[in-house]
């Protein structure tokens, strides 16, 4: 284990963490406002032709499963909401570094996306998409330690390796705090919603999740369901232990996965740029 010293000064490194996009902080910044209409975000969002395309991209990928095709910004953010077009600008920006981070961890999470959004249908969550979202940025704290503990991330990696045991039981061994930790203070840095902070934060651990438990237990399923697909890499090949706190409180059974599987199947479709 690491000197407290020494992990204290890991944390000070890694919470000189990245500031949110310019564009994110407009948008923010206009949807606090009561007034603002969807045309009017719309328009600024559409000032980046690139951005614009990944977020339409992303919008009528398959895990949204969207009956009709959305073609203009606006119209997304009139079908999705300003919440989840905010997230998705946002993770267009963030996950070009993700693809760049750890071969097959953009695939894990668009995974864990898609089955956080099919399992909160099934549940009949009218916030669905916001808990897609955050199933898409559940592992977000891993890219922050890629980008800025490179060398202590390899140790954590080794330790995978050598004791056999998951990146989260190895980044607590190696720097005594974990990717959930990060994911909570980047969040934090942020200004992301407690739907989005607290699955980022706690879905290893759902049952100490207070203001969004359900999201995060959503999320806490979805991650379990994507790595024993074997869908993507997350730093691991082990299963998380599934909470029993969240599995009552989501009230599923069985035979409910039978079903969940079969509409989960035709979105785990890894999106290009």
């Amino acid at each position: 284990m690491p000197e407290k010293a020494e992990t204290k000064r890991l944390v000070k490194r890694i919470k000189n963490l990245p500031t949110v996009p310019g564009i994110v902080q407009k948008i923010s910044k206009m949807v606090e406002n009561p007034e603002t209409t969807p045309a009017e975000v719309g328009r600024l969002i559409s000032q980046d032709q690139v951005l614009s395309a990944k977020v339409l991209r992303m919008a009528n990928s398959a895990f949204f499963g969207m009956s009709r095709k959305i073609s203009s910004i606006t119209q997304a953010l009139i079908v999705l909401g300003f919440d989840v077009v905010k997230g998705l600008v946002l993770s267009s920006s963030v996950f070009d570094m993700m693809k760049k981070s750890m071969d097959g961890l953009w695939e894990h999470s668009i995974g864990c996306a898609a089955a956080a959004g099919v399992l909160a249908g099934h549940l009949g969550r009218k916030d669905a998409e916001e808990v897609l979202l955050a199933g898409l940025l559940h592992d977000l704290g891993k890219v922050v330690l890629l980008l800025q503990l490179p060398d202590e991330t390899a140790q954590v990696l080794a330790v995978c390796e050598t004791k056999q045991v998951s990146f989260y039981e190895a980044e607590k061994e190696v720097l005594e705090f974990t990717h959930g930790d990060v994911g909570l203070w980047l969040a934090e840095h942020w200004n992301l919603p407690v739907p989005l902070a607290e699955p980022m934060r706690y879905h290893h651990q759902p049952e100490r999740a207070v203001q969004a438990p359900e999201q995060t237990a959503i999320v806490h399923l979805a991650n379990i369901i994507i790595r024993a697909r074997g869908y993507g890499f997350s730093g691991d090949r082990f299963v998380p232990p599934l909470s029993r706190t969240a599995w009552e409180m989501l009230g599923l059974k069985d035979s409910d996965f039978r079903g969940i599987l079969h509409d989960l199947e035709p979105k785990l479709t890894v999106m290009e740029d």
